[in-house]
């Protein structure tokens, strides 16, 4: 393939024989200087083909269109040496890039599933609590920690949650076929309450 750089605006001349190729203003700008040329490039393409030749296809484009050689070794190199860690650093060291990455996380959340929502909530807490520790707990939070990440919920967030699920199961947010779910692990925390409060 053969490309044709010229201004679309201007004169050019026609890829066949080289004679200027004018434009009247109206449709698309034209790439051959006469019928002729058009039907004459299209029976030989057609010719090529029936012979096994590859055809010569001409691509007209504009200057601001056509990629140099340097952008596109450019492109290559930058996409070769943009590994995940390297974005991820990136991303980490530029709070705007940051804020438009979890802007994009927002809007992509609605199509992971439940687990991968809450891996990323989980993962957005830690930093959070990394970052700034002394953060309150926002009541109707949704996020809740991975298991052995080495950190603690305050005696104030467990009394947010506490008080935020007898208010759910007092006005049946909470929804009655999810109480088997938190049967056993409240029997536990009552047990042990119990226990500690007792010694």
């Amino acid at each position: 393939m053969s490309e044709v750089v010229r201004d679309p605006n201007g004169v050019f001349e026609c890829p066949r024989c080289g004679r200027p190729v004018t434009y009247k203003g109206r449709g698309r700008r034209p790439v051959w200087c006469s019928a002729r040329c058009r039907v004459e490039a299209s029976i030989e393409r057609r010719g090529n083909r029936m012979v096994g030749i590859e055809p010569k296809v001409v691509t007209v484009v504009s200057p601001r269109q056509r990629i140099t050689e340097w952008e596109q070794n450019e492109r290559r190199r930058v996409q070769a040496t943009l590994t995940e860690d390297a974005v991820a650093t990136m991303v980490a060291d530029h709070p705007f890039l940051l804020a438009r990455t979890l802007e994009s996380v927002k809007a992509s959340a609605q199509s992971n599933t439940e687990a991968q929502r809450r891996v990323i909530a989980s993962r957005l807490t830690e930093a959070e609590r990394a970052i700034a520790p002394d953060t309150p707990v926002v009541a109707g939070s949704n996020v809740w920690p991975l298991r052995g990440q080495g950190w603690k919920r305050s005696a104030m967030e467990w009394a947010t949650l506490l008080d935020e699920l007898a208010e759910q199961l007092g006005n049946g947010q909470f929804y009655s076929r999810d109480l088997p779910m938190i049967d056993e692990p409240l029997h536990r925390v009552a047990e042990r309450f119990h226990r500690r409060r007792s010694e």
